[in-house]
């Protein structure tokens, strides 16, 4: 029963934002528009996921969710500057992305869970949408003031064509030829390797593609480069990282048993924000010939070493935790704690470096060697001499 309530809260989260928007901005009723639409999207949601409880249609259930998530960042993106496609963008990119959302991750995620690479964590739905829309959000926001303060158009036309052609041709091989030994360092043979690299090879082929035709259209002045670029990043980095933000947390979860993955990559992150805000805004708050002007820079250096010293000895995590939190803590007298951000994700990183027990987790359950039943064990008949 308590299952089933926060499915439906977390459905009526989704249902609520998703047809806020809808109801507010593409169908431009303002204020009235989002009550209303944020109303129906919450009452269609929770009522769909009791019918599907009611008839014991559990897939079509998950299916829902998946569908339901998809939708807001998709119409994110589909409405966004970089795409210029103003409503009629949004809602097809909307109905598109809950396709996606309801097919292709589905079965991703149905499938690395059956392979114990993913965990389906509690609240894995309610980050999924929140986490996902916010980060695609911010991400067009980037991509958008990125893409106008770099011109690629100038910077392709200076270079000659068989230079950009062998710099593309050069990257893309060697991106292909580090994915073809990692692959071979877990397959016996060179041609087994291959084969399980054919996809990549013709994926990074078909990019290269269209980027090497996109320039060549370029130097002919039928399209703009600029344009294309920012239409094609505007759609690809902001799906990508409103998928990979999320998701990330499952795939943590599944590799924590054997390294504190999840506190590492925290405190890792946390460090990177204290030592960037360390380098650049910290100097401009202290007085000078305060001591402090490099504390940011230092205790940020220290994070990252501990966090990356505790996936590579997880023995140490205890010692390496608690060493994270000392300088997350440290980093708010030089750093501002990054923005205070950093500071609280080391602290918590550290803390949950501190309390891994992965390595300590084996019982007596799990050995097979306990686990023999003395009828298993051979036994030497009573009338025979052994020796």
């Amino acid at each position: 029963m308590l299952k089933l309530i926060l499915e439906n809260v977390v459905m009526a989260i989704i249902g609520l934002f998703t047809g806020a928007f809808i109801g507010g901005l593409p169908l431009g009723h303002g204020l009235a528009g989002a009550l209303i639409g944020g109303f129906t999207g919450a009452v269609l949601l929770v009522l769909l996921t009791l019918l599907f409880h009611v008839k014991k249609w559990e897939k079509a259930k998950t299916i829902l969710k998946y569908a339901s998530i998809g939708i807001l960042p998709g119409m994110f993106i589909g409405g966004s500057k970089p795409l210029s496609l103003g409503v009629n963008g949004a809602i097809m990119f909307g109905i598109i992305s809950a396709i996606i959302y309801a097919t292709i991750i589905y079965k991703m995620i149905e499938s690395h869970e059956k392979s114990e690479r993913y965990i389906v964590f509690p609240g894995h739905y309610l980050i999924l949408f929140l986490l996902g829309s916010i980060s695609v959000f911010v991400t067009i926001l980037i991509v958008d003031f990125v893409g106008h303060l770099v011109n690629f158009e100038k910077l392709a036309l200076k270079m000659p064509v068989y230079l950009t052609t062998i710099l593309l041709i050069c990257g893309f091989l060697g991106v292909y030829f580090i994915g073809f030994l990692i692959k071979k360092r877990k397959l016996k043979t060179w041609s087994l390797a291959f084969k399980s690299t054919k996809k990549s090879l013709i994926i990074l082929a078909s990019i290269l593609l269209v980027i090497m035709l996109s320039i060549l259209l370029t130097r002919m002045e039928y399209i703009s480069l600029n344009h294309f670029i920012l239409a094609v990043t505007g759609v690809v980095i902001p799906y990508g990282v409103g998928l990979v933000l999320p998701l990330s947390f499952g795939y943590l979860l599944a590799n924590n048993n054997n390294r504190p993955m999840m506190g590492s990559v925290f405190s890792l992150v946390g460090g990177i924000l204290v030592m960037i805000i360390g380098i650049s805004v910290a100097p401009m708050l202290l007085l000078p010939g305060s001591g402090l002007l490099w504390a940011g820079l230092i205790t940020g250096m220290f994070m990252i070493m501990f966090s990356l010293f505790s996936m590579a000895k997880p023995d140490t995590h205890l010692f390496a935790g608690c060493s994270i939190i000392i300088f997350s803590i440290l980093s708010f007298i030089g750093a501002a704690g990054g923005l205070i951000v950093g500071g609280l994700l080391g602290i918590v990183g550290g803390t949950l470096i501190a309390a891994w027990n992965g390595g300590s987790s084996k019982t007596m359950d799990d050995d097979p060697e306990v686990l023999k039943s003395p009828k298993d064990i051979p036994s030497v008949p009573s009338n025979t001499i052994s020796g």
